[in-house]
This record gives structure tokens, sequence and C-alpha cells, in this order.
């Protein structure tokens, strides 16, 4: 059971550092003069979503059980986001948003490392065996989470940069929904092909969702506060 733990751990940790170093460093120091956030808030926000993550698939294994629960998930998935960042020292400041994102790649990662964990000592219970195809399949489900819960604290984020909590929230919960009630089809299925399929659907959405949140919205959000900073500058000289 540790060694199902510890790697269920490496294949969610690792992708997760993987995309804050790349999805970051155009936007901190040294690819930058002036980084667009601060490292230590970045970090604190990174901690809250690890431990906020443990929490949300501890509720998931408990209610996912109809489709009131998997709405009343999606929605309050998104709005602990919304508690967590919507504090006063996060509101009207650009870098709210890439702390939104600390927040949800740290609670992506631990929920994606109890997924491979609870799924694959399941299948031990039960006789299965838990081979090198088996755990790419969850890899890669593993990995739409990160991109899901990651691009849910992008938007929420932008929506406490920019004074509007709830219409960006109410974005993200759009997304969400659509995420889980797939991901929820393609756990309690029975049919082999529904859920290699339900899996590619998950992915492609979550994939579709990160490009968004950080191209549009964080791309967005970084562009107007370097053309400020560019119109400050001048104005100075």
């Amino acid at each position: 059971m540790e060694t199902m733990f510890y790697i269920a751990a490496i294949l969610a940790f690792a992708p997760a550092i993987a995309m804050m170093y790349i999805l970051l460093k155009k936007y901190t120091f040294p690819a930058t003069e002036y980084p667009y956030f601060s490292d230590p808030s970045f970090f604190i926000q990174f901690t809250v979503g690890l431990v906020a993550g443990t929490i949300m698939f501890l509720v998931y294994t408990y209610v996912m059980d109809s489709v009131v629960s998997v709405i009343l998930y999606s929605v309050i998935q998104v709005l602990a986001a919304v508690v967590v960042l919507n504090l006063k020292r996060y509101r009207g400041k650009s870098d709210s948003i890439f702390y939104g994102f600390g927040f949800g790649l740290g609670a992506g990662c631990t929920t994606a490392t109890g997924f491979i964990y609870y799924v694959s000592t399941a299948s031990a219970q039960l006789g299965g065996s838990v081979g090198v195809f088996e755990y790419a399949l969850l890899f890669v489900m593993a990995l739409s989470m990160i991109f899901q819960y990651s691009s849910v604290g992008i938007t929420v984020g932008e929506g406490i940069a920019r004074h509007n909590p709830m219409q960006f929230a109410f974005q993200a919960m759009i997304y969400n929904l659509v995420y889980w009630v797939l991901f929820t089809i393609m756990l309690f299925n029975s049919d082999s092909t529904l859920m290699y399929l339900m899996v590619a659907a998950c992915f492609v959405v979550s994939a579709f969702y990160l490009y968004y949140a950080y191209v549009k919205e964080m791309g967005c959000l970084a562009r107007e506060v370097s053309d400020m900073n560019k119109k400050g500058k001048k104005n100075r000289s």
C-alpha cells in the first residue's frame, strides 16, 4: 500500500511542479525584471490548496452518488476557491490571478494523488492488478484533474482581481460541471469503451479550459499590467 501511495504522489506532484515551472517562468525573475506576483504568497496558496484538495477529495468519495451531488460538488469546489481568495489583501490586485492558479494547482495535486491511490488500492483489494497501462490511464485522469482545478483557480483569481468574483465564479462552475459529469460517468460505468471515451473527454475539456484560462485570462491580465507599467514610465519621463 505504501508503494502505491508513493507512485500516486509521484504521478500527481511531478506534472504539477512541471506546470508550475513552465506556466509561470515568463512571469517571474529572471525572465522579467518586475515579477507579476510574490513567490512566498504563491507557495502559501499552493500549500492551502494542498489541504483544500485533500478535504475536497474526501468529500467526493462520500457524496458522489447522484446527479444532484455532482452539481453541488462542482459548485462547492469553485466557492471554496472564492472563499480562500476573496480576502481584502487580494481584492483588486492583479497578482490574485496567479495566487488562484497556485491554490488550484495545489488542490488538483492532492486530489489527483488521492484518486490514483484510491483506485489502485481498491483494485488490489478486489484481486485485480494495476499494471503500466492502468497507471498510464490513471495518470491521464490525474492530469486532467490538475488541469481542471488549476483553471478554476485562475478564473476565480481573475474575478477577485477585477472586483467581480461571482461572475467569474459562475463561469468556472459551468466548465466545472461539464468536467465532473464526464468524470462521474467514467468512474461509475462498467463499459470499458465508454470509460476510455470519458477519459479522453475529461482530458480534452480540462486541457481546453486550462488553455483558455492561461492564455486568455492570465495572459490578458498580464498584458494589461504591462501596458499600465509602460504608461507609468512614460508619464514619469
